[in-house]
């Protein structure tokens, strides 16, 4: 489950990608992706919208069966706190919305 603290990180790694490594050379992306099919170009100016789209982003939190395949109920909480205190059963699991700024979609 994703927090605010943890967009923070993929922030900051994302902004060290674009100024200290090579964001359009695809055999670093493999290195560090794990990925040996990962060919994927990334250039500053996505790396910067990527960037924007997660700091806006608003995160809520749904809590789903075991499998993460069925909501246990259509809520969305603030918090990470509450919805595990809103879990129904012990296997279930909390999970992260990332929803878009309301304001950048007008």
């Amino acid at each position: 489950m994703l927090t605010r603290q943890d967009i923070l990180l993929i922030n900051a790694a994302l902004q060290f990608w674009a100024e200290e490594m090579e964001p359009e050379d695809t055999q670093m992306l493999k290195l560090y992706a794990g990925d040996p099919t990962a060919d994927q170009i990334w250039s500053p100016e996505t790396i910067q919208r990527l960037r924007r789209q997660l700091d806006s982003a608003r995160l809520k939190y749904a809590v789903t069966n075991a499998s993460g395949t069925e909501l246990q109920t259509t809520e969305l909480f603030s918090t990470p706190q509450a919805a595990e205190q809103a879990k129904t059963e012990a296997t279930a699991q909390v999970g992260t919305l990332l929803l878009p700024d309301i304001t950048e979609q007008a």
